[in-house]
């Protein structure tokens, strides 16, 4: 296939090779420049069921639209009937390559899985699986940009954006990478967003220890595969500790590639590192993540210092993690709640004591104000990433937002002060919007929140139409409530209000 010409590229140099296709480098042979990777079915290699899939991954590319997935250019079929996709040219290295070539620490490596698990949720979230996520499908760029690669094994998961006679759900007689499979791949199972979260595992396993789970069977299939079926996985601070002890040399060189030293990189795994590997690599697709966004969660978590959903930890673990974290803010947190609850108590004492004079309610009322936005802002987004605290969390939220209303119908006509509570009123919505998956009643409280927020901001915009702050924080406002609006399938009210959002920010533009 070198120095032909398919569709509208050049083929100049073999970049990889798969089972039934070729990927090469394809330069433009019109009339501009541009580089692009062309994959061809390699002729006699493939049949009907082959084509159908290599015609719905061309489906998919060109439905798929985010920056960690390779963009679809062009594709079709050749003068001699070989099919062909022209794709997005990524130069960069595979993923576990990358991390080494640069003795990527532990944490640098994290974050880089966190960008793959991104673009993972975004095609979850379209009805579509990957069911071949390894090494050689995650590229990274010399600047650290992730990027997904071939979707030639993807599995549609129900409704889609495009249409395939493709089943829904089975598994069986599907291409895989045994190294990689899940559990319900391997044994020709019903297929689902938990298969990509299992691979995923084995590649967090891998980058992290510098071995397979299953290492001293990967290279022998039978075996490799009972143990994957059957087989607990060692955790990975137990693998290190193991490799330490009966491999020095290995485990000096596995570490000395991390940046670090076989005994910390040991302590830095143990524990919240090991729990959020081996809920990924479950054998029962229902004990993994609920999804992609759930397993980026507990690694954001896990780089932070957060409690880990993935450690069924004890009260106490809970409490200590969540105060070494935010000393001061557990602190703060406390000591305005009893400040609040003072202010309140204030409050109606002066109701009742009519002699207090307007000056000293003033300024209670400004200390309320101030306490309160601290407490929103600055606490509690902390205070409800704390695992088991979901009561604590509601009972702050109660306190939050009835102190929120209380302020919002005593501010009169302050400009100032409408906008900090409108502004506050956005913080809280996207908080409760980030805790919707976890808590779907959040989801309702969000959208209330943006609408308190909304009024505020409309009641300014009436007074001064061009007011700059105003517009723009009513934007947001509704550009959040689209958010939660699509998330919960309300597709209509979700277009409606990011057209007004949209509109807004136009007329800001002009201003």
């Amino acid at each position: 296939m070198l120095g032909r010409t398919v569709g509208r590229f050049r083929l100049v140099r073999l970049l990889g090779e798969g089972g039934m296709s070729s990927v090469y480098l394809g330069e433009r042979a019109d009339d501009f420049e541009q580089t692009a990777a062309v994959k061809v079915l390699r002729q006699g290699s493939y049949n009907a069921d082959v084509l159908l899939r290599f015609h719905a991954e061309q489906q998919i590319l060109a439905a798929l639209k985010h920056p960690s997935i390779v963009h679809l250019i062009d594709g079709g079929v050749t003068d001699d009937g070989i099919p062909y996709l022209a794709m997005d040219f990524i130069d960069g290295a595979p993923l576990d390559r990358f991390c080494d070539d640069l003795r990527l620490p532990p944490r640098e490596r994290i974050e880089l899985v966190i960008q793959m698990l991104e673009a993972v949720e975004y095609a979850h979230q379209r009805f579509v699986a990957h069911c071949d996520i390894k090494f050689s499908h995650i590229l990274v760029t010399p600047q650290r940009k992730v990027y997904l690669l071939d979707l030639g094994l993807m599995k549609l998961l129900g409704p889609s954006l495009i249409r395939s006679e493709e089943p829904a759900s089975s598994g069986a007689q599907r291409p895989l990478t045994p190294d990689f499979a899940s559990p319900e791949q391997l044994e020709g199972g019903s297929l689902s967003t938990a298969t990509d979260l299992y691979s995923a595992g084995v590649v967090l396993y891998s980058l992290l220890t510098g071995t397979h789970p299953f290492e001293s069977v990967r290279h022998q299939r039978l075996a490799l595969i009972r143990a994957t079926l059957s087989t607990e996985v060692e955790s990975p601070s137990r693998r290190l500790n193991n490799l330490i002890q009966e491999n020095p040399a290995l485990a000096e060189q596995v570490a000395e590639v991390r940046s670090t030293t076989p005994a910390r990189l040991r302590r830095d795994l143990h524990g919240d590192m090991d729990a959020i590997v081996l809920k990924s690599l479950r054998k029962e697709p229902g004990k993994r993540y609920g999804s992609a966004a759930l397993f980026v969660a507990d690694l954001r978590n896990f780089l932070n210092s957060l409690p880990v959903t993935a450690r069924h930890g004890s009260r106490r673990y809970r409490i200590w993690k969540f105060t070494q974290r935010n000393k001061v803010a557990v602190a703060a947190a406390a000591s305005l709640i009893f400040v609040l609850l003072g202010g309140a108590a204030a409050v109606f004492w002066q109701g009742i004591r009519a002699q207090r004079s307007r000056a000293l309610a003033e300024a209670r009322f400004h200390d309320a104000r101030s306490l309160t936005l601290s407490l929103v802002t600055d606490s509690w987004g902390d205070i409800q990433r704390l695992e088991g605290s979901e009561h604590a969390q509601a009972l702050l939220l109660q306190w939050s937002q009835e102190a929120l209303d209380n302020l919002a119908r005593q501010c009169g006509n302050d400009t100032a002060f409408q906008l900090d509570l409108a502004d506050t009123y956005l913080q809280v919505g996207n908080l409760l919007a980030a805790g919707a998956p976890a808590n779907p009643e959040w989801s309702a409280k969000a959208i209330a929140s943006f609408d308190q927020g909304l009024r505020l901001a409309d009641t300014v915009l009436r007074r001064n139409p061009r007011d700059h702050s105003a517009l723009l924080t009513k934007a947001r406002l509704l550009r959040g409530r689209s958010q939660v609006e699509e998330k919960g399938g309300r597709l209509e009210g979700s277009a409606r209000d990011t057209r007004a959002a949209e509109k807004l920010l136009r007329e800001l533009g002009a201003h």
